[in-house]
C-alpha cells in the first residue's frame, strides 16, 4: 500500500479516537440559566432536616426525599452532589430524568462535575439513601449526615441533613 494512504488512514484514526476521548469533556451549553443573586434566593429546598428516628441495623436501606423548587423563570444547574459519609448516597430527579447516585469523596477520589438542569418553575426530588449496616456494628448509635448540592453560581452550595439512631433491633 502507498505510504501516503497509510499515513492518511493513521491520521484519520487518530482524529476519530480523539473525538471519542475528548467529547465527554466538552462543555454543555446551558440556555437561560440563573445568573442573579435575586433569582438564587428563589431556590427552596424543603425540608432542610429530616429526623429518621430509630433505624434497625438489619432493616435495609432507608430512603428519604427532599424537594428542590426552582421558583424562577430560568434553569437551575446542579454541578455536584456530595455526602458526608460512605453510608449515604444521593441523586436528583426531575421530569423523568435522574442523576447518578453520588456519595462521599474519599481517598483522593472526587465526585465528577455534572451538568443537570432543573427547569424553570419545576420541582425536583433529592433522593437520599442511607445504609444503616454500612459501618458494621461499629455504626450502631446516633448518626448525623449531610448532603451538599453544588449549583452553578450564584446559587452556590446548599446543605440538607438527616439524623437518627441505628439500633440493633426494634
Amino acid at each position: 500500500m502507498n505510504k501516503k494512504w497509510l499515513f492518511a488512514i493513521l491520521i484519520l484514526g487518530v482524529l476519530i479516537a480523539a473525538n471519542f476521548i475528548f467529547k465527554p469533556f466538552s462543555p454543555k451549553v446551558i440556555v437561560n440559566s440563573i445568573t442573579t443573586t435575586e433569582d438564587a434566593q428563589k431556590i427552596e429546598i424543603t425540608p432542610t432536616f429530616i429526623d429518621i428516628g430509630k433505624v434497625a441495623f438489619a432493616g435495609g436501606i432507608v430512603s428519604k426525599e427532599y424537594e428542590i423548587k426552582n421558583n424562577t423563570d430560568k434553569s437551575l444547574v446542579v454541578r455536584k452532589i456530595v455526602t458526608s459519609c460512605m453510608c449515604t448516597k444521593a441523586a436528583i430527579e426531575v421530569s423523568g430524568k435522574q442523576t447518578n447516585y453520588y456519595a462521599m469523596e474519599m481517598g483522593g477520589d472526587k465526585n465528577p462535575r455534572i451538568t443537570f438542569e432543573i427547569p424553570a418553575g419545576k420541582t425536583a426530588k433529592l433522593i437520599a439513601k442511607f445504609d444503616p449496616a454500612a459501618h458494621g456494628l461499629k455504626g450502631v448509635g446516633k448518626v448525623d449526615r449531610s448532603i451538599w448540592i453544588t449549583f452553578a453560581d450564584p446559587v452556590g452550595v446548599k446543605e440538607v441533613k438527616f439524623a437518627g439512631e441505628v439500633v440493633t433491633s426494634q
